[in-house]
Protein backbone atom coordinates (compact mmCIF):
# COMPACT_ATOMS: atom_id res chain seq x y z
CA UNK A 1 0.00 0.00 0.00
CA UNK A 2 2.78 2.79 0.61
CA UNK A 3 4.63 1.54 -2.26
CA UNK A 4 0.93 2.81 -4.38
CA UNK A 5 0.34 5.87 -2.41
CA UNK A 6 3.73 6.77 -3.36
CA UNK A 7 3.82 6.00 -7.03
CA UNK A 8 0.10 7.92 -6.86
CA UNK A 9 2.06 11.21 -5.69
CA UNK A 10 4.81 10.89 -7.56
CA UNK A 11 2.38 11.11 -10.62
CA UNK A 12 0.63 14.09 -9.23
CA UNK A 13 4.08 15.87 -8.77
CA UNK A 14 4.84 15.48 -12.52
CA UNK A 15 1.59 17.00 -13.33
CA UNK A 16 1.46 20.15 -11.34
CA UNK A 17 5.34 20.37 -12.35
CA UNK A 18 4.08 20.02 -16.32
CA UNK A 19 1.09 22.98 -15.53
CA UNK A 20 3.69 25.31 -13.91
CA UNK A 21 5.79 25.18 -17.52
CA UNK A 22 2.39 25.25 -20.10
CA UNK A 23 -0.18 26.74 -20.73
CA UNK A 24 -4.17 25.40 -19.54
CA UNK A 25 -5.95 24.72 -22.96
CA UNK A 26 -9.47 23.46 -21.58
CA UNK A 27 -12.08 22.74 -19.10
CA UNK A 28 -12.44 19.20 -19.25
CA UNK A 29 -16.02 19.21 -19.12
CA UNK A 30 -16.80 21.68 -21.49
CA UNK A 31 -17.60 21.25 -25.29
CA UNK A 32 -14.03 21.26 -26.10
CA UNK A 33 -14.14 17.40 -26.59
CA UNK A 34 -15.09 14.98 -29.18
CA UNK A 35 -17.56 12.23 -28.96
CA UNK A 36 -14.46 9.66 -28.40
CA UNK A 37 -13.20 11.75 -25.49
CA UNK A 38 -10.27 14.10 -27.55
CA UNK A 39 -9.31 16.04 -24.73
CA UNK A 40 -7.18 19.14 -24.61
CA UNK A 41 -5.42 20.16 -21.44
CA UNK A 42 -2.93 22.71 -22.13
CA UNK A 43 0.19 23.35 -24.25
CA UNK A 44 3.69 24.96 -24.01
CA UNK A 45 6.24 26.16 -23.08
CA UNK A 46 5.05 29.31 -22.04
CA UNK A 47 7.43 32.11 -24.30
CA UNK A 48 8.18 29.24 -27.06
CA UNK A 49 9.04 30.87 -30.69
CA UNK A 50 8.67 30.55 -33.96
CA UNK A 51 10.30 27.35 -35.40
CA UNK A 52 10.61 25.70 -31.78
CA UNK A 53 8.95 22.39 -31.03
CA UNK A 54 5.55 22.89 -28.82
CA UNK A 55 3.67 20.12 -26.62
CA UNK A 56 0.24 19.67 -26.58
CA UNK A 57 -1.03 17.77 -23.37
CA UNK A 58 -4.13 15.73 -22.99
CA UNK A 59 -6.45 12.31 -23.21
CA UNK A 60 -6.95 11.02 -26.89
CA UNK A 61 -4.67 12.96 -28.61
CA UNK A 62 -3.93 10.31 -30.97
CA UNK A 63 -7.01 10.96 -32.79
CA UNK A 64 -6.19 14.51 -33.68
CA UNK A 65 -5.24 14.20 -37.53
CA UNK A 66 -4.14 18.16 -37.94
CA UNK A 67 -3.81 21.12 -35.69
CA UNK A 68 -4.06 24.83 -37.06
CA UNK A 69 -3.38 27.94 -35.64
CA UNK A 70 -3.92 31.54 -35.69
CA UNK A 71 -2.27 33.29 -38.76
CA UNK A 72 -1.67 30.30 -40.76
CA UNK A 73 -3.44 29.18 -43.75
CA UNK A 74 -3.07 25.82 -43.73
CA UNK A 75 -3.54 23.31 -40.59
CA UNK A 76 -0.04 21.31 -39.26
CA UNK A 77 -1.18 18.05 -40.30
CA UNK A 78 -0.23 14.75 -38.81
CA UNK A 79 2.66 13.81 -40.69
CA UNK A 80 4.48 16.25 -39.99
CA UNK A 81 4.23 16.56 -36.18
CA UNK A 82 7.09 15.39 -34.42
CA UNK A 83 5.67 12.64 -32.00
CA UNK A 84 2.15 11.77 -31.48
CA UNK A 85 0.99 9.32 -28.66
CA UNK A 86 -2.45 9.52 -26.80
CA UNK A 87 -1.40 12.40 -24.06
CA UNK A 88 1.67 13.94 -26.01
CA UNK A 89 1.43 15.68 -29.31
CA UNK A 90 4.36 17.84 -30.29
CA UNK A 91 5.32 19.59 -33.56
CA UNK A 92 7.33 22.44 -34.61
CA UNK A 93 5.62 26.00 -34.49
CA UNK A 94 4.76 27.62 -37.63
CA UNK A 95 6.84 31.24 -38.88
CA UNK A 96 3.62 32.68 -39.73
CA UNK A 97 1.88 31.85 -36.37
CA UNK A 98 -0.05 34.35 -34.75
CA UNK A 99 -1.22 35.03 -30.82
CA UNK A 100 -4.73 33.27 -30.79
CA UNK A 101 -6.46 29.80 -30.17
CA UNK A 102 -5.38 26.86 -31.58
CA UNK A 103 -7.52 24.26 -32.98
CA UNK A 104 -6.79 20.78 -32.77
CA UNK A 105 -9.04 18.17 -35.61
CA UNK A 106 -10.03 15.06 -35.32
CA UNK A 107 -12.82 12.91 -36.36
CA UNK A 108 -14.25 15.44 -38.24
CA UNK A 109 -14.97 17.80 -35.43
CA UNK A 110 -12.56 20.77 -33.56
CA UNK A 111 -11.22 21.29 -30.87
CA UNK A 112 -10.41 25.31 -30.42
CA UNK A 113 -8.63 26.26 -27.11
CA UNK A 114 -10.09 28.52 -24.64
CA UNK A 115 -6.83 29.68 -23.82
CA UNK A 116 -5.11 32.66 -26.34
CA UNK A 117 -1.54 30.64 -27.73
CA UNK A 118 1.14 33.46 -27.57
CA UNK A 119 4.61 33.20 -29.01
CA UNK A 120 8.10 34.95 -27.88
CA UNK A 121 9.06 37.42 -31.05
CA UNK A 122 11.27 39.66 -31.99
CA UNK A 123 10.17 41.74 -35.24
CA UNK A 124 13.26 42.92 -37.56
CA UNK A 125 12.98 45.64 -40.28
CA UNK A 126 14.86 45.16 -43.14
CA UNK A 127 14.00 48.49 -44.56
CA UNK A 128 11.07 51.48 -44.88
CA UNK A 129 10.19 53.30 -47.54
CA UNK A 130 13.05 56.52 -47.61
CA UNK A 131 10.51 59.44 -47.95
CA UNK A 132 6.52 59.85 -48.41
CA UNK A 133 4.14 62.85 -48.23
CA UNK A 134 1.84 62.75 -45.12
CA UNK A 135 -1.50 60.98 -45.86
CA UNK A 136 0.48 58.32 -48.28
CA UNK A 137 1.32 54.61 -47.60
CA UNK A 138 5.11 53.45 -46.68
CA UNK A 139 6.28 49.87 -46.57
CA UNK A 140 8.02 48.05 -43.96
CA UNK A 141 10.14 44.95 -44.47
CA UNK A 142 11.41 42.49 -42.41
CA UNK A 143 10.28 39.81 -40.30
CA UNK A 144 7.13 38.89 -37.59
CA UNK A 145 5.71 41.86 -38.65
CA UNK A 146 2.50 40.56 -37.96
CA UNK A 147 3.08 41.08 -34.30
CA UNK A 148 3.84 44.72 -34.44
CA UNK A 149 0.68 46.11 -32.50
CA UNK A 150 1.59 50.12 -33.34
CA UNK A 151 3.61 52.38 -35.44
CA UNK A 152 5.32 55.56 -33.84
CA UNK A 153 6.54 58.19 -36.46
CA UNK A 154 8.40 61.22 -34.84
CA UNK A 155 6.80 63.53 -32.22
CA UNK A 156 5.11 60.80 -30.68
CA UNK A 157 2.24 60.40 -33.43
CA UNK A 158 1.05 56.68 -32.92
CA UNK A 159 -0.81 54.75 -35.68
CA UNK A 160 -2.25 51.40 -34.49
CA UNK A 161 -4.52 51.17 -37.99
CA UNK A 162 -2.34 49.33 -40.99
CA UNK A 163 -3.43 49.31 -44.55
CA UNK A 164 -2.03 45.86 -44.66
CA UNK A 165 -0.21 43.54 -42.07
CA UNK A 166 1.88 40.33 -42.93
CA UNK A 167 4.62 38.40 -41.64
CA UNK A 168 7.04 40.30 -43.91
CA UNK A 169 5.19 43.48 -44.93
CA UNK A 170 3.49 46.36 -43.02
CA UNK A 171 1.65 49.06 -45.11
CA UNK A 172 1.12 52.12 -42.75
CA UNK A 173 -0.38 55.58 -43.72
CA UNK A 174 1.84 58.60 -42.80
CA UNK A 175 0.00 60.49 -40.50
CA UNK A 176 -0.60 64.31 -41.32
CA UNK A 177 1.82 66.12 -39.15
CA UNK A 178 3.88 63.46 -38.87
CA UNK A 179 7.98 64.73 -38.98
CA UNK A 180 10.98 63.14 -40.93
CA UNK A 181 12.77 60.82 -38.04
CA UNK A 182 13.25 56.82 -37.04
CA UNK A 183 9.90 54.68 -36.32
CA UNK A 184 9.45 53.39 -33.30
CA UNK A 185 7.30 49.78 -33.54
CA UNK A 186 5.50 48.39 -30.73
CA UNK A 187 4.99 44.42 -30.78
CA UNK A 188 2.97 41.90 -28.95
CA UNK A 189 3.98 38.51 -28.00
CA UNK A 190 4.62 36.57 -24.46
CA UNK A 191 7.14 39.79 -23.70
CA UNK A 192 5.92 42.97 -25.42
CA UNK A 193 8.44 45.40 -26.20
CA UNK A 194 9.39 48.03 -29.05
CA UNK A 195 12.85 49.10 -30.73
CA UNK A 196 13.39 51.80 -33.25
CA UNK A 197 14.58 51.34 -36.86
CA UNK A 198 17.79 52.51 -37.54
CA UNK A 199 16.74 53.94 -41.40
CA UNK A 200 14.85 57.20 -41.04
CA UNK A 201 12.05 58.05 -42.90
CA UNK A 202 11.79 61.56 -44.37
CA UNK A 203 8.75 63.50 -45.01
CA UNK A 204 7.94 65.40 -47.83
CA UNK A 205 7.88 69.13 -47.18
CA UNK A 206 6.89 71.93 -49.81
CA UNK A 207 9.59 73.34 -52.18
CA UNK A 208 8.66 77.05 -53.55
CA UNK A 209 10.55 77.57 -56.14
CA UNK A 210 9.43 80.87 -57.36
CA UNK A 211 7.31 83.97 -56.13
CA UNK A 212 5.70 86.32 -58.77
CA UNK A 213 5.62 89.10 -59.20
CA UNK A 214 8.66 89.23 -56.94
CA UNK A 215 7.97 92.82 -56.24
CA UNK A 216 4.23 93.51 -55.26
CA UNK A 217 1.65 96.16 -53.06
CA UNK A 218 -0.28 94.93 -49.87
CA UNK A 219 -3.32 93.44 -50.58
CA UNK A 220 -1.57 92.24 -53.81
CA UNK A 221 -2.15 88.47 -54.84
CA UNK A 222 1.14 86.69 -55.61
CA UNK A 223 1.59 82.91 -56.81
CA UNK A 224 4.00 80.84 -55.46
CA UNK A 225 5.35 77.97 -57.62
CA UNK A 226 7.27 75.20 -56.90
CA UNK A 227 6.40 70.94 -55.65
CA UNK A 228 3.93 70.06 -52.78
CA UNK A 229 2.67 73.28 -52.20
CA UNK A 230 -1.14 71.37 -51.23
CA UNK A 231 0.48 70.42 -47.72
CA UNK A 232 1.21 74.14 -47.08
CA UNK A 233 -1.15 75.43 -43.55
CA UNK A 234 0.21 77.87 -43.15
CA UNK A 235 2.68 81.14 -44.43
CA UNK A 236 4.59 83.60 -42.79
CA UNK A 237 5.38 87.23 -44.50
CA UNK A 238 8.11 88.78 -43.18
CA UNK A 239 7.36 91.70 -40.08
CA UNK A 240 3.61 90.38 -40.06
CA UNK A 241 3.36 88.24 -36.53
CA UNK A 242 -0.02 86.53 -37.34
CA UNK A 243 0.47 83.71 -40.24
CA UNK A 244 -1.71 83.46 -43.16
CA UNK A 245 -3.53 80.93 -43.10
CA UNK A 246 -6.66 81.40 -46.12
CA UNK A 247 -5.66 81.32 -49.59
CA UNK A 248 -7.16 82.48 -53.45
CA UNK A 249 -6.00 78.78 -54.42
CA UNK A 250 -4.07 76.12 -53.89
CA UNK A 251 -2.78 72.90 -55.53
CA UNK A 252 0.44 70.36 -55.66
CA UNK A 253 2.48 73.18 -57.63
CA UNK A 254 0.81 76.79 -57.37
CA UNK A 255 -0.53 78.60 -54.73
CA UNK A 256 -2.00 81.81 -54.97
CA UNK A 257 -2.53 84.28 -51.71
CA UNK A 258 -2.84 87.80 -51.14
CA UNK A 259 0.09 90.48 -48.91
CA UNK A 260 -0.95 91.39 -45.91
CA UNK A 261 -0.42 94.52 -44.88
CA UNK A 262 2.44 94.23 -42.76
CA UNK A 263 4.33 92.73 -45.48
CA UNK A 264 7.96 93.78 -45.30
CA UNK A 265 10.65 92.63 -48.07
CA UNK A 266 12.11 89.33 -46.97
CA UNK A 267 11.59 85.70 -47.75
CA UNK A 268 8.54 83.76 -46.78
CA UNK A 269 8.03 80.89 -44.23
CA UNK A 270 5.89 78.04 -45.23
CA UNK A 271 4.63 75.49 -42.12
CA UNK A 272 3.02 72.37 -42.58
CA UNK A 273 0.80 70.53 -40.26
CA UNK A 274 3.15 68.90 -38.34
CA UNK A 275 4.15 72.41 -37.48
CA UNK A 276 7.72 72.20 -39.50
CA UNK A 277 9.08 75.57 -41.55
CA UNK A 278 10.94 75.95 -44.73
CA UNK A 279 11.92 78.68 -46.21
CA UNK A 280 11.87 80.60 -49.96
CA UNK A 281 14.30 80.73 -51.62
CA UNK A 282 13.74 83.93 -53.45
CA UNK A 283 13.05 87.20 -51.19
CA UNK A 284 9.30 88.76 -52.01
CA UNK A 285 9.47 92.68 -52.06
CA UNK A 286 6.95 94.94 -51.33
CA UNK A 287 6.26 98.23 -52.94
CA UNK A 288 6.35 101.28 -50.88
CA UNK A 289 6.20 105.24 -50.91
CA UNK A 290 9.61 106.80 -50.66
CA UNK A 291 9.93 110.76 -50.28
CA UNK A 292 12.89 112.06 -52.13
CA UNK A 293 12.53 115.52 -50.98
CA UNK A 294 10.24 118.33 -49.92
CA UNK A 295 9.65 122.11 -50.56
CA UNK A 296 9.86 125.18 -49.92
CA UNK A 297 11.56 124.24 -46.17
CA UNK A 298 10.99 126.38 -43.90
CA UNK A 299 7.26 126.51 -44.80
CA UNK A 300 4.54 128.60 -43.26
CA UNK A 301 1.36 126.67 -41.90
CA UNK A 302 -1.18 127.83 -44.38
CA UNK A 303 0.37 127.03 -47.48
CA UNK A 304 1.28 124.33 -50.02
CA UNK A 305 3.75 121.90 -49.85
CA UNK A 306 5.37 119.65 -52.70
CA UNK A 307 6.54 116.48 -51.91
CA UNK A 308 8.44 114.21 -54.47
CA UNK A 309 9.52 110.65 -54.89
CA UNK A 310 8.10 107.38 -56.06
CA UNK A 311 4.98 105.55 -55.51
CA UNK A 312 3.18 108.17 -54.09
CA UNK A 313 0.00 107.34 -55.96
CA UNK A 314 -0.32 104.69 -53.41
CA UNK A 315 -0.43 107.69 -50.35
CA UNK A 316 -3.65 107.47 -48.41
CA UNK A 317 -2.68 110.34 -46.13
CA UNK A 318 0.17 112.85 -44.37
CA UNK A 319 0.74 113.26 -40.83
CA UNK A 320 2.28 116.15 -39.83
CA UNK A 321 3.82 116.70 -36.21
CA UNK A 322 2.08 118.00 -33.46
CA UNK A 323 -1.57 117.21 -35.59
CA UNK A 324 -3.92 114.44 -34.09
CA UNK A 325 -5.74 113.97 -37.39
CA UNK A 326 -3.50 112.94 -40.73
CA UNK A 327 -4.20 115.57 -43.79
CA UNK A 328 -6.32 113.05 -46.27
CA UNK A 329 -7.39 115.87 -48.37
CA UNK A 330 -4.45 117.06 -51.46
CA UNK A 331 -4.21 119.95 -53.77
CA UNK A 332 -2.54 116.99 -56.56
CA UNK A 333 -1.13 113.45 -56.25
CA UNK A 334 0.60 111.70 -59.02
CA UNK A 335 3.12 108.84 -58.43
CA UNK A 336 6.10 111.13 -58.41
CA UNK A 337 4.57 114.29 -56.70
CA UNK A 338 2.29 115.09 -53.74
CA UNK A 339 1.18 118.90 -53.48
CA UNK A 340 -0.59 119.58 -49.74
CA UNK A 341 -1.75 122.31 -47.76
CA UNK A 342 -0.07 122.72 -44.68
CA UNK A 343 -2.47 122.42 -41.95
CA UNK A 344 -2.52 125.09 -38.94
CA UNK A 345 -0.33 124.45 -35.59
CA UNK A 346 2.16 121.73 -36.66
CA UNK A 347 5.70 121.54 -35.37
CA UNK A 348 8.56 120.71 -37.06
CA UNK A 349 9.50 117.07 -37.18
CA UNK A 350 9.22 114.41 -39.94
CA UNK A 351 6.34 113.58 -42.21
CA UNK A 352 4.69 110.32 -41.64
CA UNK A 353 2.78 109.04 -44.85
CA UNK A 354 0.34 106.14 -44.27
CA UNK A 355 -0.02 103.87 -47.18
CA UNK A 356 -3.14 102.27 -49.29
CA UNK A 357 -3.55 98.76 -47.64
CA UNK A 358 -1.43 98.62 -45.48
CA UNK A 359 -0.27 99.09 -41.99
CA UNK A 360 3.30 100.26 -42.30
CA UNK A 361 3.59 104.14 -42.52
CA UNK A 362 6.80 105.73 -44.06
CA UNK A 363 9.09 108.82 -43.10
CA UNK A 364 10.75 111.61 -44.52
CA UNK A 365 14.54 111.44 -43.87
CA UNK A 366 14.58 115.02 -43.48
CA UNK A 367 12.76 116.95 -40.70
CA UNK A 368 10.02 119.48 -42.26
CA UNK A 369 10.68 122.90 -40.52
CA UNK A 370 8.22 125.43 -39.88
CA UNK A 371 8.43 129.15 -40.56
CA UNK A 372 8.05 131.01 -36.87
CA UNK A 373 8.04 129.38 -33.48
CA UNK A 374 7.19 126.14 -33.31
CA UNK A 375 4.20 124.50 -31.08
CA UNK A 376 4.93 122.56 -28.41
CA UNK A 377 4.70 118.07 -29.54
CA UNK A 378 1.23 117.13 -28.23
CA UNK A 379 2.00 113.82 -26.00
CA UNK A 380 -0.83 111.70 -24.50
CA UNK A 381 1.47 109.79 -22.27
CA UNK A 382 4.56 111.58 -20.93
CA UNK A 383 7.58 109.19 -19.80
CA UNK A 384 9.76 112.48 -19.20
CA UNK A 385 7.77 116.14 -18.60
CA UNK A 386 10.33 118.20 -16.61
CA UNK A 387 11.19 114.51 -14.46
CA UNK A 388 11.14 111.04 -15.10
CA UNK A 389 7.44 109.67 -14.77
CA UNK A 390 7.42 107.06 -12.53
CA UNK A 391 4.44 105.26 -14.07
CA UNK A 392 3.99 101.18 -13.06
CA UNK A 393 7.92 101.49 -12.14
CA UNK A 394 9.64 103.01 -14.41
CA UNK A 395 13.34 104.14 -13.61
CA UNK A 396 16.29 105.79 -15.45
CA UNK A 397 19.36 103.92 -15.60
CA UNK A 398 21.53 103.19 -18.72
CA UNK A 399 25.15 102.71 -19.81
CA UNK A 400 27.73 103.94 -22.09
CA UNK A 401 27.62 107.69 -20.36
CA UNK A 402 26.00 110.13 -18.17
CA UNK A 403 22.45 111.61 -17.49
CA UNK A 404 21.29 114.56 -16.23
CA UNK A 405 17.68 114.33 -15.75
CA UNK A 406 17.59 117.89 -14.20
CA UNK A 407 19.81 120.20 -16.68
CA UNK A 408 18.22 123.59 -16.78
CA UNK A 409 19.57 124.77 -20.89
CA UNK A 410 18.50 124.11 -23.15
CA UNK A 411 14.74 123.09 -22.70
CA UNK A 412 11.98 122.31 -24.96
CA UNK A 413 9.26 122.78 -22.76
CA UNK A 414 8.75 123.39 -19.05
CA UNK A 415 11.97 124.19 -17.13
CA UNK A 416 13.95 120.92 -17.69
CA UNK A 417 15.32 118.86 -20.15
CA UNK A 418 17.75 115.21 -19.88
CA UNK A 419 21.15 115.90 -21.06
CA UNK A 420 23.13 112.97 -22.42
CA UNK A 421 26.32 112.10 -23.08
CA UNK A 422 27.52 109.26 -24.90
CA UNK A 423 30.88 107.79 -24.51
CA UNK A 424 33.43 107.52 -27.42
CA UNK A 425 33.45 104.00 -28.20
CA UNK A 426 30.85 102.60 -26.19
CA UNK A 427 27.88 102.45 -28.10
CA UNK A 428 25.98 102.92 -24.82
CA UNK A 429 22.85 104.13 -23.64
CA UNK A 430 22.71 106.27 -20.95
CA UNK A 431 18.60 106.59 -21.01
CA UNK A 432 17.90 103.49 -20.14
CA UNK A 433 13.59 103.59 -19.30
CA UNK A 434 12.48 100.53 -17.55
CA UNK A 435 11.69 98.38 -14.55
CA UNK A 436 7.84 98.00 -15.27
CA UNK A 437 5.32 97.16 -18.00
CA UNK A 438 3.34 99.88 -20.01
CA UNK A 439 0.37 99.00 -22.38
CA UNK A 440 1.31 100.95 -25.42
CA UNK A 441 -1.89 99.42 -27.95
CA UNK A 442 -3.77 102.66 -27.50
CA UNK A 443 -1.14 104.72 -28.77
CA UNK A 444 0.17 104.90 -32.44
CA UNK A 445 3.23 107.33 -32.23
CA UNK A 446 6.73 107.64 -30.22
CA UNK A 447 7.54 111.09 -29.48
CA UNK A 448 11.07 112.55 -28.34
CA UNK A 449 12.57 115.77 -28.89
CA UNK A 450 16.21 116.16 -28.87
CA UNK A 451 18.79 119.17 -29.25
CA UNK A 452 22.28 117.89 -30.93
CA UNK A 453 25.55 119.58 -30.53
CA UNK A 454 27.77 120.56 -32.75
CA UNK A 455 29.22 116.90 -32.11
CA UNK A 456 26.24 114.93 -32.52
CA UNK A 457 24.33 116.67 -35.53
CA UNK A 458 23.12 114.65 -37.76
CA UNK A 459 24.41 111.39 -35.96
CA UNK A 460 22.35 108.01 -36.08
CA UNK A 461 20.33 107.10 -32.48
CA UNK A 462 18.42 103.87 -31.85
CA UNK A 463 15.73 103.70 -30.52
CA UNK A 464 15.10 100.24 -29.03
CA UNK A 465 12.11 98.80 -27.45
CA UNK A 466 12.22 95.84 -25.27
CA UNK A 467 15.95 95.01 -26.13
CA UNK A 468 14.68 93.69 -29.86
CA UNK A 469 14.54 95.61 -33.16
CA UNK A 470 14.20 99.28 -32.95
CA UNK A 471 14.41 102.26 -35.62
CA UNK A 472 17.58 104.29 -36.88
CA UNK A 473 16.39 107.70 -35.47
CA UNK A 474 19.17 110.50 -37.65
CA UNK A 475 19.39 113.91 -35.42
CA UNK A 476 19.03 117.03 -36.74
CA UNK A 477 20.70 120.49 -36.67
CA UNK A 478 23.13 121.23 -33.94
CA UNK A 479 21.42 123.96 -31.80
CA UNK A 480 17.91 123.14 -32.67
CA UNK A 481 15.03 121.18 -31.22
CA UNK A 482 13.84 118.69 -33.50
CA UNK A 483 10.39 116.62 -32.47
CA UNK A 484 10.71 113.36 -33.74
CA UNK A 485 7.68 111.62 -33.93
CA UNK A 486 8.08 107.85 -34.44
CA UNK A 487 5.34 105.26 -35.58
CA UNK A 488 5.52 102.72 -32.83
CA UNK A 489 5.19 100.17 -35.81
CA UNK A 490 8.60 100.91 -37.27
CA UNK A 491 10.39 100.78 -33.63
CA UNK A 492 8.42 97.39 -32.55
CA UNK A 493 5.48 95.18 -33.27
CA UNK A 494 4.94 94.93 -28.97
CA UNK A 495 1.88 96.34 -27.80
CA UNK A 496 3.77 95.92 -24.08
CA UNK A 497 6.74 97.85 -23.26
CA UNK A 498 9.54 96.73 -20.52
CA UNK A 499 12.30 98.81 -22.00
CA UNK A 500 13.19 102.01 -24.19
CA UNK A 501 16.51 102.32 -24.84
CA UNK A 502 18.51 105.40 -27.16
CA UNK A 503 21.52 103.74 -28.24
CA UNK A 504 24.48 105.09 -29.99
CA UNK A 505 24.27 103.74 -33.38
CA UNK A 506 27.92 104.66 -34.79
CA UNK A 507 30.15 105.07 -30.91
CA UNK A 508 31.01 108.38 -31.84
CA UNK A 509 29.97 109.62 -28.21
CA UNK A 510 28.54 113.16 -27.34
CA UNK A 511 26.29 115.40 -25.84
CA UNK A 512 23.01 115.49 -26.72
CA UNK A 513 19.82 116.99 -24.76
CA UNK A 514 16.39 115.05 -25.05
CA UNK A 515 12.92 116.41 -23.41
CA UNK A 516 9.41 115.31 -24.04
CA UNK A 517 9.50 111.91 -24.27
CA UNK A 518 6.34 109.94 -24.05
CA UNK A 519 3.51 108.64 -25.92
CA UNK A 520 0.54 110.00 -28.48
Amino acid sequence: MKSMLSNTWRYVCAMLLTTTIFLSACDKNDEDMTDEGVQLYSFGPTGVQHGEEISFIGAHLDQVSAITFTGVNAAVDKADFKSQSATRITLIVPAAAERGPVTLIANGAEIKSKTMFDLGVGPTVASITNEARPGTDITINGTYLNWVTSVTFSDEKVVTDFTTRSQNELVVTVPEDAKTGPLVLAFSGTEPGDFETEQVLTVTLPVVAGVSPAIAKHADQITLTGTNLDLIKKIYFNNVTAAVTEFVSQSATQLVVKVPGATKKGKLKLEVASGVQTESAAELDVVMPAITSMSPIPVDPGTNLTITGTNLNLVTSILFENITNPVSSFVSQSASQIVVQIPMGIANGLVTLNVANSSLKVQSADVLEIAGAAPPPTIALHLYNDMLVNWNGWLGDGWGGTRDYANTTPVRVGAKSIKVTYNAGSWGSPIQLGGGSLNIAAYSMFKLSVYPTAATAGMTVTVQFNGAGGYALKLGKAGEWTDHAIPISNISAATEVTQITMQDAQGVGGTIYVDEIGFN
